[in-house]
C-alpha cells in the first residue's frame, strides 16, 4: 500500500482536528482528551440477551470456565415481579469488558436462537421504555432487530405457555423503510421470536417511511393506535467513525467515515429525527410513551430534536388544530437509580462509557416522553 501524501495527511490531521475541537467544546477539553475520547476507542463492550422463548439462561451457550465469569445484569427500576417481567441479560466482569460472549446458536429444541448479543446501553433503553404484557408497541426504526427481541421479551406474558404461545392482546410491530434491511430484520426476528405470532399477526415487521408526514395513517393501528413507540434513531456514530479512523489511521489510510465528518452535519441529520419523533408521537396513544434514542455524542441530536419536536407541536396545534403535546418524563427515572448508568441532560439520559461505574457502556442518549391531552 502506497504511503499516504502530504495532502492525504493534511486532511486526516484537518478533519481530525475539527473532530475533536467539536467535542471538546461539549465536554470539556479534559474529559474528552483523558476520559472520554479514549473510552470510545476502546472495542465495544457486549452483553448476552438471553432468548426466553427458547432459554432460560446461558447454561447451555457457555462453557463451564465462561459460566464463572458472567454475571446477571440488573437494570434500574426493575423491581417488578415475577422476575420473568425482566429482561434476563448476562455481562463479564467490567474487569473483562472487551471479553466476547458465543456467537448466538439455534437451540436444538425450538430451532430459535438462543441469545443476542448487544452493548447493554440498548437494553437499558428498551427497559425504561417499560413495555408490558399486553401493550401494543410499536419499534420506529427496529433493523436488525435487537431492540425488538428485546421488547419481545418483555411483552411475554407470565402465563406463557410454549404449547399454546400469545401475546396477550399485546403485539409488536417493527418497522424498516430500507429494502434490504428489512428482509434482515424480518429474518432476525423470524429466528427469535416464535414463528405461531408471525402467523397471528402479534407481531408484524412492516415497511414505511417514518420521515413522511402522513405516513402514521399507513401503520396496522393507525395514529394513537400504541401503547409504547420505541424510536432508535438513525444518527451521526461518533464512536463508529472514531474506530473507522482508529483502523484505518493504524494501516496508513484515510477513513472515509472521518474525512467526510462535518460539524454541521448533526442539524442535517436532526431535521430527519424531528420528522420520525414527530411520527412516533402521532403513532402513540395520550396517556401513552414513545422513548426517543440515539448513539449519538451531540447534542443537536439528542436534546436538541426534543426541543425542535416540542416547536413543531405548538405548530401544529395553532395550524392543524391538534388536542395532543408530550411532556418529558426522563426526570422521573432519578427515582429508579439511573445515575449509576447515565449521566442527565436537559431533557434524557446519556450513557457513555467513561462513566464512573466502570461500565464502559453506550453512548446512547434517550428521552422517555409521554403523550398528552391539552
Amino acid at each position: 500500500m502506497p504511503a499516504l501524501t502530504k495532502a492525504q495527511k493534511k486532511l486526516i490531521q484537518a478533519a481530525e482536528d475539527s473532530f475533536n475541537r467539536t467535542y471538546t467544546i461539549q465536554f470539556g477539553e479534559e474529559r474528552w482528551r483523558q476520559l472520554l475520547y479514549p473510552a470510545l476507542t476502546a472495542p465495544t463492550r457486549y452483553a448476552a440477551l438471553v432468548n426466553r422463548y427458547t432459554i432460560d439462561d446461558l447454561e447451555k451457550v457457555l462453557v463451564q470456565e465462561q459460566a464463572a465469569r458472567v454475571r446477571s445484569i440488573i437494570f434500574p427500576g426493575t423491581t417488578r415481579s415475577p422476575e420473568s417481567m425482566h429482561l434476563t441479560s448476562y455481562q463479564y466482569d467490567d474487569s473483562e469488558a472487551e471479553a466476547m460472549f458465543p456467537p448466538p446458536q439455534p437451540d436444538s429444541a425450538s430451532g430459535l436462537m438462543t441469545h443476542w448479543n448487544l452493548d447493554a446501553a440498548s437494553l437499558l433503553a428498551v427497559s425504561m421504555l417499560d413495555p408490558r404484557p399486553g401493550d401494543k408497541v410499536l419499534d420506529l426504526c427496529a433493523a436488525p432487530g435487537g431492540k425488538s427481541v428485546a421488547l419481545s421479551q418483555l411483552l411475554r406474558p407470565d402465563s406463557y405457555e410454549s404449547a399454546s404461545p400469545t401475546l396477550g392482546g399485546g403485539c409488536l410491530h417493527s418497522n424498516e423503510v430500507n429494502t434490504g434491511r428489512n428482509k434482515r430484520l424480518a429474518s432476525n426476528l423470524q429466528s427469535y421470536i416464535p414463528e405461531v405470532f408471525f402467523k397471528t399477526g402479534e407481531v408484524k415487521v412492516v415497511k414505511f417511511d417514518g420521515t413522511e408526514p402522513f405516513s402514521v395513517q399507513t401503520l396496522p393501528l393507525g395514529p394513537g393506535g400504541y401503547d409504547k413507540v420505541l424510536l432508535d434513531a438513525p444518527c451521526s456514530s461518533e464512536r463508529h467513525v472514531i474506530h473507522a479512523h482508529m483502523k484505518a489511521k493504524q494501516s496508513g489510510r484515510v477513513a472515509d467515515e472521518m474525512a467526510s465528518w462535518r460539524s454541521g452535519q448533526s442539524k442535517k441529520m436532526a431535521k430527519t429525527q424531528v420528522a420520525l419523533l414527530m411520527t412516533a408521537l402521532k403513532a402513540v396513544r395520550v396517556g401513552g410513551h414513545v422513548l426517543y434514542a440515539t448513539c449519538s455524542l451531540g447534542k443537536d441530536e439528542n436534546d436538541g430534536v426534543i426541543e425542535k419536536a416540542m416547536e413543531l407541536v405548538q405548530k401544529e396545534r395553532k395550524k392543524a388544530g391538534i388536542t395532543w403535546g408530550f411532556s418529558t418524563r426522563s426526570g422521573d427515572l432519578v427515582d429508579k437509580g439511573l445515575e449509576s448508568w447515565a449521566e442527565p441532560t436537559q431533557h434524557g439520559w446519556l450513557v457513555l462509557p467513561d462513566h464512573p461505574s466502570g461500565g464502559k457502556w453506550g453512548p446512547l442518549f434517550f428521552a422517555l416522553l409521554e403523550k398528552i391531552e391539552i
